[in-house]
């Protein structure tokens, strides 16, 4: 579908199929983005019964605060690593930047964390896919990339690993090299739907509509309120030629996400074919939705 598609790889998340991920996926990326790696957790705890150490206790009060108040988490997280922190206090600091919306910085700094560490692989790793995702939020899919590669190579029985990286090759337009990345992000988890809509997405962008409607249907039967499956759904129905089952798929989107990125693409998409249906342009718009 022509226009914001918010869809996984439709507008961009770039070269315009991928697109989708920035305005739709953005929220879905700063939460996965706020939240601290078991590992990095597990580290702050202490040795007696799995209790939590006060340092844990800060760690995670550290992480709701960025969630509320980024600024005062910043001060407050770099305050904490002056005072010995260690890795959490620096952690809880790019977090905090995330919320605030300095991405590059964020993602430097969870660079930074990664090339520094001397944590186990799994720590590592979680902060190279957190710096991977900022690195995508500002478009530079080049460090995306190279970073999720370096987390993939440590970790690679890590679905969301997969599905990132997938993401970031979506954004550029290899299409044919995400879809091998989301097959072993199912391979790992055959039911994760998120994985499911990309690969839809990125069949679609490649013109092969039957495994499209077979990736985003599956995705549906697994989460019926998906939706970003439901954006997805609506756009293939439209290149079929079928505007009613279209606008159901979006006027669904519209009612079960209300404010979010995808239902303002999907009221978009609905004027959009209102538009062309009274100008007598339906044929040229569903051949441009199957070029975007």
């Amino acid at each position: 579908m022509p226009g914001r598609t918010v869809s996984p790889f439709s507008g961009l998340r770039r070269l315009p199929l991928f697109t989708a991920v920035r305005g739709g996926m953005i929220g879905a990326f700063v939460g996965t983005l706020m939240v601290a790696p078991a590992s990095v957790m597990a580290q702050t705890q202490s040795n007696s019964g799995g209790a939590q150490s006060e340092a844990a206790h800060q760690y995670t009060a550290c992480l709701k605060l960025a969630r509320l108040k980024p600024q005062d988490a910043y001060d407050s997280a770099n305050q904490w690593a002056a005072l010995g922190g260690g890795e959490p206090a620096q952690h809880c600091a790019a977090v905090a930047l995330i919320g605030l919306g300095d991405y590059t910085k964020a993602a430097t700094q969870l660079d930074n964390l990664a090339d520094n560490s001397s944590s186990s692989s799994d720590i590592v790793a979680g902060f190279l896919g957190q710096a991977g995702q900022a690195w995508t939020m500002v478009n530079n899919l080049q460090f995306a990339w190279r970073d999720q590669t370096r987390a993939l190579k440590l970790i690679d029985k890590d679905p969301s690993l997969w599905i990132d990286r997938a993401v970031t090759l979506g954004m550029a337009g290899q299409f044919w090299e995400s879809i091998d990345d989301l097959n072993k992000a199912l391979d790992l988890d055959p039911k994760n739907v998120d994985a499911l809509v990309y690969r839809g997405s990125a069949w679609r962008a490649l013109e092969t509509y039957d495994l499209a409607r077979a990736d985003i249907n599956r995705a549906l039967e697994l989460q019926p309120d998906h939706l970003q499956a439901h954006l997805e759904s609506g756009n293939l129905y439209r290149i079929a030629g079928d505007k009613d089952a279209a606008r159901k798929d979006w006027l669904a989107v519209i009612e079960e996400g209300d404010g979010t990125p995808a239902a303002t693409a999907a009221r978009d998409n609905i004027e959009k074919m209102d538009v062309e249906s009274e100008n007598g342009n339906d044929k040229k718009m569903e051949e441009k939705t199957r070029k975007n």
